[in-house]
């Protein structure tokens, strides 16, 4: 199992991304804390997981780099939309994978594609979870179940347009 994650939708999902009038240092710092958040999750030991953060608008292409066992990229000349959609076209194993996102878009995509979709809130859950007293509750088992209600909202949605 690894994780393909989109960085700053995560990061305003859990409170941690800086006004956008914030200066490119405190950016940088809330981004090194929320890198470090998710490499101290006991959830995430010994599973792959890749960080990919906007930078449609860079200079220069920022590439890949690594930060305490987190795969880390930048998108560049893209959104992070964009390159997660790239990144799970040339998956070669998409049932191993978890795309964790709010973005509908990214989501559908991913299950398409045979990947399971997480919303930022029930891979948080997921993270926060303890494990049941006396168990070894695998990440497999621990996983969140069926639609999240936005999705369930947005799918009648749909379904009501049809009618």
């Amino acid at each position: 199992m690894s994780f393909l994650i989109d960085g700053y939708n995560l990061m305003h999902a859990v409170g941690s991304a800086p006004s956008p009038a914030g200066t490119r240092t405190q950016f940088d710092n809330a981004r090194k804390r929320f890198l470090d958040w998710l490499a101290d999750s006991p959830a995430l030991r010994g599973v792959a997981v890749r960080v990919v953060f906007d930078a449609p608008n860079s200079r220069r292409d920022l590439g890949t780099t690594t930060h305490r066992g987190l795969v880390v990229t930048y998108s560049f000349r893209q959104t992070a939309d964009d390159l997660i959609e790239a990144l799970v076209r040339v998956e070669p194993h998409p049932a191993a994978v978890r795309v964790v996102s709010d973005d509908h878009r990214v989501q559908e995509f991913a299950r398409r594609r045979g990947c399971r979709a997480w919303g930022c809130a029930a891979f948080v859950d997921w993270l926060l979870a303890p494990p049941a007293a006396g168990a070894k509750a695998t990440a497999e088992e621990k996983k969140p179940q069926g639609m999240t209600a936005d999705e369930l909202d947005e799918l009648r949605r749909a379904f009501e347009k049809r009618g």
